[in-house]
């Protein structure tokens, strides 16, 4: 077989859209595309740099020295549209912080360069900060999915309703686009919430990787959650205020691990974290 053949029978590109800011605790959602442009080959395709989409006393431009003699540059606030040549599949990638204006027109751009693309299927992520214990595997949510979906998943789905980010709107504009489009979000302990967040990350790839049918190189996240789970249990062991609390969180986790009840504790605490979000 020529390789030109193997080529054409390549599937079509897959998206993944993860945007920083409000809708990405912990930074756990936008890692998991970074982690692809930086482990596999990749390019820039187009980086959305126009001043239609930020405020700049927002979010603002970086400036930065680029030579001894103190020459300098500025880096103005774009969404990155990249592809990861994985094995497979090439995974597009949609990154940036949330924009501040024109959020229809944005989506409608991105949704021209994915057709553009022939993407077909997209996977949108989010991570949330919530009451959920370290020691527990990070619920995962997600929608739309059929029960039986979500069950092969391991994720709730999702029936929340009200304030939305970026994440929700473009969502919705590749759905009505007719690509193809599931929504992940995955809770982040709001006790320890800086970032990095490998388990969160861990646990949004895993579902990636069945929801658009790919095998990627994740070792560096496991090894990662591994010491990250470590050094929060020190913590944790040398202030008995926070142990009590986790221990806590942890009796309420394991109260819930019904699918009914587990699924009511999710939708209870996305409300929690926007109204944190609101206070703040």
């Amino acid at each position: 077989m020529t390789s030109a053949s193997a080529e054409n029978e390549r599937p079509a590109p897959v998206a993944l859209v993860a945007f920083g800011g409000w809708g990405d605790a912990g930074d756990a959602a936008s890692a998991v595309a970074d982690h692809l442009l930086q482990t596999y080959p990749s390019e820039d395709l187009e980086d959305l740099d126009e001043e239609d989409w930020f405020d700049y006393q927002t979010t603002r431009p970086l400036t930065a020295l680029i030579d001894d003699d103190g020459a300098r540059e500025v880096a103005w606030p774009a969404i990155s549209i990249g592809v990861a040549h994985l094995p497979q599949v090439d995974v597009i990638t949609v990154t940036g912080p949330e924009p501040n204006l024109r959020w229809r027109t944005l989506c409608a751009r991105v949704v021209a360069i994915l057709h553009d693309a022939a993407v077909e299927r997209a996977v949108v992520l989010g991570s949330m900060l919530a009451n959920t214990p370290h020691t527990r595997p990070f619920p995962v949510s997600g929608s739309p999915l059929t029960a039986d979906h979500a069950r092969e998943l391991g994720v709730e789905i999702s029936e929340y309703e009200g304030p939305t980010g970026i994440t929700g709107v473009m969502t919705q504009a590749l759905a009505e686009a007719s690509i193809d489009t599931t929504a992940l979000w995955v809770a982040v302990p709001h006790y320890v919430s800086e970032p990095p967040q490998p388990k969160a990350s861990l646990a949004l790839a895993r579902r990636v990787e069945a929801l658009l049918d790919l095998r990627a190189d994740w070792s560096s996240f496991v090894a990662d959650t591994a010491a990250w789970e470590h050094g929060v249990d020190e913590l944790v062991r040398a202030d008995e205020d926070i142990a009590q609390y986790v221990q806590m969180l942890e009796s309420e986790k394991d109260a819930t691990e019904e699918p009914e009840a587990s699924g009511d504790a999710i939708a209870a605490e996305f409300e929690r974290f926007l109204r944190r979000r609101d206070d703040t």
